[in-house]
């Protein structure tokens, strides 16, 4: 029988290592996933060039927007799916060993999608067969986000129960993690695209496989009261739980930002992309963009990674800052001026895909660039503040830990699901300029929502009081 430890059983230094292990080894998932994620959308953008316009043209091979959003979205049915299952598994076994599992889910689907092969001359079946195993390659990749993202918070709850302080750190920690993680996997894999073409799958395995071996040798694990006392879960049980005011009132912001992220990682590369990769089995040719806008198509894989970069580098700034903010204000003010960076940015990013980007003198340069930035910097805040705010109210049902924080992956992987797929048509009727249409309006549904659970987030606040008492007590 396995052995595990109580937090506080250990000493200082031995009790938050492991923790922040957690935290390299969910930011080394995400970058695994990030460098899968534009893989995939520099991938299909090539192969759509290729079909349209390679030696052997097949206009019958095309691949809309609105596909490759289905194809990428797949991810999110496994990861809907498993996050009810692993929740309830996590609270019987402990989280470690599904820690574990989704680097290992990951580094399966990249090693598939390696040995795709599909050609202008290839018959109809093989490109049914070639979307199909894409599509299966995507539903093992949500897998990995099923299991391991609501173990590594489970495991985060347990470990800050009573220690309200640390919960605010390490979830903006684990916030940066998981969306610098992706991001910087965008960078990686968009320079790994230009270098090895479709062998850049296989690198991103190892990625995984790095991921794997920091949660088997630098998370302990650990006794919650989940694991202790671990109830008979089932789906109405997570019915009663969506349901409670405090959680339902949280669903509607949560899944528009979700979205917002969806439309980021799983459009915004296919849409940048001039589909011409230097190296692999093909070139591909590059795709008109649309006119007028400056960001269609206009940037190779090593450029299209460089501006997630950059993205992710403000986004990382903005969460570090944050999380000095949150334990002193309410999280709903933090979840709401977050709401308001999401418009303001979209807004500058249609201004921007409107100038001259390009040119040395642009005013985007030296004026819109800056402030998106600033507005990135504002509306990550959101995500962090949501978390806290739902591991506080994991507090009020310890038995069922790991279902409440599996939510979050529920969330998130339903959110991003509807923006990939709504996001399509927008895209292929406007191009970028679609996409951020759509991203200004999540921003006004993530700010109503948010309004909507102000007041009991006074009420839970209260009711977590004795909590906090009792275990600074003990």
């Amino acid at each position: 029988m396995t052995t595990r430890t109580s937090p506080s059983t250990l000493t200082k230094h031995e009790s938050t290592l492991p923790l922040y292990m957690a935290l390299v080894g969910t930011f080394f998932l995400r970058a695994g996933g990030g460098i899968m994620g534009i893989l995939i959308g520099l991938y299909l953008a090539a192969k759509d060039a290729e079909m349209r316009s390679g030696p052997i043209p097949n206009p019958s091979y095309i691949i809309p927007a609105t596909l490759v959003g289905i194809i990428t979205a797949s991810f999110f049915i496994t990861e809907l799916g498993g996050s009810f299952i692993s929740g309830n598994l996590i609270d019987r076994h402990g989280p470690k060993r599904y820690m574990i599992f989704g680097p290992l889910f990951g580094a399966i689907a990249v090693f598939i999608t390696a040995l795709l092969h599909l050609q202008g001359d290839s018959p109809t079946s093989q490109f049914v067969l070639f979307l199909a195993l894409l599509f299966a390659t995507r539903l093992l990749e949500g897998a990995a986000g099923a299991t391991t993202n609501p173990a590594a918070l489970a495991y985060i709850a347990a470990y800050t129960s009573g220690d309200p302080k640390l919960r605010s750190r390490v979830s903006g920690y684990f916030e940066m993690a998981t969306l610098v993680g992706a991001a910087s996997g965008f960078v990686f894999g968009g320079v790994l695209w230009d270098k090895l073409g479709q062998g850049a799958f296989l690198a991103d395995a190892l990625v995984y496989g790095f991921s794997a071996l920091i949660f088997f040798f630098g998370v302990r694990n650990i006794a919650t009261a989940g694991v202790e006392h671990a109830e008979s879960h089932n789906l109405g049980e997570y019915r009663r739980l969506v349901t409670a005011p405090r959680l339902r009132e949280l669903i509607p912001a949560w899944l528009a930002i979700s979205a917002l992220l969806g439309v980021l990682f799983n459009h915004a590369t296919f849409q940048l992309s001039n589909a011409a990769p230097k190296a692999g089995d093909f070139v591909g040719k590059s795709v008109a963009p649309f006119p007028g806008q400056t960001l269609s198509h206009a940037f190779s894989g090593a450029a299209v990674g460089g501006v997630f970069g950059l993205y992710a580098a403000a986004f990382g700034v903005g969460i570090v800052l944050w999380t000095l903010i949150i334990p002193r204000m309410r999280k709903s003010t933090i979840m709401l001026i977050a709401a308001g960076g999401v418009i303001l940015a979209s807004m500058l990013l249609i201004a921007i895909n409107h100038t001259g980007l390009i040119a040395e003198n642009s005013p985007a340069r030296s004026i819109l660039i800056p402030l998106m930035l600033i507005a990135v910097m504002v509306e990550s805040g959101f995500t962090p503040a949501a978390l806290v705010y739902l591991s506080d109210i994991s507090e009020l049902h310890p038995q069922n830990r790991g279902m409440v924080m599996g939510l979050y992956s529920f969330l998130l992987g339903f959110g991003q699901l509807l923006g990939s797929i709504i996001a399509g048509p927008f895209a292929d009727a406007h191009g970028v300029d679609g996409l951020l249409t759509f991203m200004v309006i999540l921003g006004v549904i993530s700010g109503a929502g948010v309004m909507l659970l102000r007041r009991d987030e006074i009420i839970t606040h209260a009711e977590l009081q004795p909590e906090i008492v009792d275990a600074a007590a003990d």
